[in-house]
């Protein structure tokens, strides 16, 4: 602690005050054994007996950035070990999620002896049992919640390796499987990171190592596979989920402009094809602009004084209903679904607030064709001809269901204390994320010199009498009606900002306390 600036002192003991895991957030801990469980030994017995005979293995991915980063792993890492090595991921829009029957059948056809699923796969279970028909062996790696007994030869999953691996994305698993086959790289290892980063887990025990380290070769190396997709010369992990991650989630999301395997192809290649990295750079801006344009039109559909916006219609695109989704639940902080139409089935997206629970909020709708989800997002499906059952159901059952938001506690923090070397003394601390956030700071009574609207009203900045500038982009409309209101507070989030090679510190509101 001695050595720690005052403002990451105060941070540390913010985020554990009973000071018992400070050394584990702080020390670059070494890379923990390979699992010595029994189902990654018989992973490794199953791979030199493919490579011995020379079997053809199959890598079914997903279409998100965890699921394509893990299949880049497993299908390079394979390789590197000496076999003969496809993959496939399915379309977002016309297949869906997973392994499905026609892909085992194709990959039948083709003369695949083994299908290996990344990212996906314990929920396969058809397709699974079709394997077994014809005589294709498979194992199964997957992170997600593992509810039901798995129909595969062979299942690795972080439930079954040692408490180290328990916070493993799809592609921290690949990794662990590339690295008991010892031909692991560190360009896997960034592909590691990146997908832990984009899929949000909890950084801690091998996920912090993996992230950490990660981040170390990106910036060593500027690896131009990752690189070429950012502007900076350095990276934290707040870049790589701002800049790197929407990018390869924005294929997947708008999978009738492009085929997400091209992805997986760009990282399989050595040498970096900057043409489609302009590519998925003009689907980005497309996703971008088509968000955007969805969320003004939920917008206008938004009954603001509903407890639960529901928000329908059938020409939204599906890909980008999740981000709409998110905008709004942030924007009003209620729980919030938007929905379209396709080939018949109404698909939803849900995102609620901190302390509401979607899946237990759904669990009483009978006619879910699909559902899936967590706390604070989920995504279903049901037939159009229940769409109005569907309605009352969520009317109905807001009215009786109780939940309470869960306040955020601050950092109480002066902005005489954010200056540039004390924000930068925060990178000892990293990476931050899920199970170890850089807290939410909190500036009371600001000393506001000027205001600026721009971009129409979207955004607002607040520039404070130390020169300290408060940004509150996309700004809600709590905030735009509260303009000459006198502020009590501002709480947001602190970051280094390089205009024309000079450094700044900005602060981005995220919720505005007024008086």
């Amino acid at each position: 602690m001695e050595n720690l600036s005052l403002l990451s002192q105060k941070v540390l003991e913010f985020i554990e005050p009973d000071h018992q895991n400070w050394n584990q957030w702080m020390i670059h801990k070494p890379l923990v054994p390979v699992s010595g469980r029994s189902c990654m030994n018989e992973f490794v017995e199953m791979m030199e007996y493919a490579k011995e005979n020379h079997l053809k293995v199959m890598v079914a991915g997903d279409y998100d950035c965890d699921g394509i980063m893990a299949t880049t792993i497993m299908v390079d890492g394979l390789r590197k070990f000496g076999l003969e090595c496809g993959f496939y991921i399915p379309n977002r829009m016309k297949e869906g999620y997973g392994l499905h029957p026609h892909i085992v059948n194709l990959a039948y056809k083709k003369g695949y002896q083994i299908i290996i699923t990344v990212d996906n796969g314990i929920k396969a279970i058809e397709a699974l049992e079709r394997a077994m028909e014809l005589g294709i062996s498979t194992i199964v790696t997957d992170h997600h919640t593992l509810e039901d007994y798995v129909p595969c030869d062979l299942l690795i999953h972080p439930d079954e390796l040692e408490e180290d691996f328990s916070t493993l994305c799809g592609a921290g698993v690949s990794y662990e499987c590339i690295r008991a086959l010892h031909v692991d790289t560190p360009y896997h290892l960034m592909c590691a990171c990146v997908a832990s980063i984009g899929d949000m887990m909890p950084v801690t025990r091998q996920t912090r190592w993996i992230i950490q380290n990660g981040i170390r070769y990106l910036n060593q190396s500027h690896e131009p596979h990752f690189f070429s997709f950012i502007k900076d010369n350095h990276l934290n992990e707040k870049d790589i989920a701002f800049q790197i991650v929407p990018k390869l989630n924005a294929i997947g999301r708008l999978s009738n402009l492009a085929n997400v395997n091209n992805v997986v192809r760009y990282f399989l290649n050595d040498k970096v094809d900057l043409s489609f990295v302009h590519q998925v750079e003009a689907i980005n801006e497309k996703r971008k602009d088509l968000s955007s344009k969805m969320a003004m039109d939920a917008l206008r559909r938004c009954d603001e004084e509903k407890d639960i916006l529901f928000i329908y219609n059938e020409n939204y695109h599906e890909g980008i209903v999740g981000l709409v989704s998110g905008q709004l639940n942030a924007q009003f902080e209620k729980p919030v679904i938007v929905s379209t139409l396709s080939d018949g089935l109404v698909r939803c997206s849900m995102r609620a607030p901190e302390g509401f629970n979607c899946m237990e909020f759904l669990k009483d709708f009978p006619l879910f064709e699909t559902a899936g989800g967590h706390k604070q997002a989920a995504g279903f499906t049901f037939l159009n001809e229940n769409l109005k059952e569907f309605r009352q159901y969520i009317d109905t059952k807001i009215q009786v269901y109780q939940w309470k938001k869960e306040l955020k506690k601050t950092l109480y923090i002066s902005p005489e204390e954010l200056t540039l070397s004390q924000v930068k003394s925060l990178d000892v601390l990293r990476p931050f994320g899920n199970g170890f956030e850089l807290p939410s700071f909190e500036i009371e009574n600001p000393l506001i010199k000027n205001i600026f609207d721009f971009q129409n009203g979207k955004h607002r900045k607040y520039i404070l009498e130390q020169g300290l500038q408060c940004m509150d982009f996309n700004q809600s409309i709590e905030h735009l009606r509260n303009k000459n209101k006198a502020i009590d507070s501002l709480i947001g989030s602190i970051s280094i900002s390089n205009y024309n090679h000079k450094e700044s510190v900005n602060f981005t509101i995220d919720s505005i306390k007024y008086k």
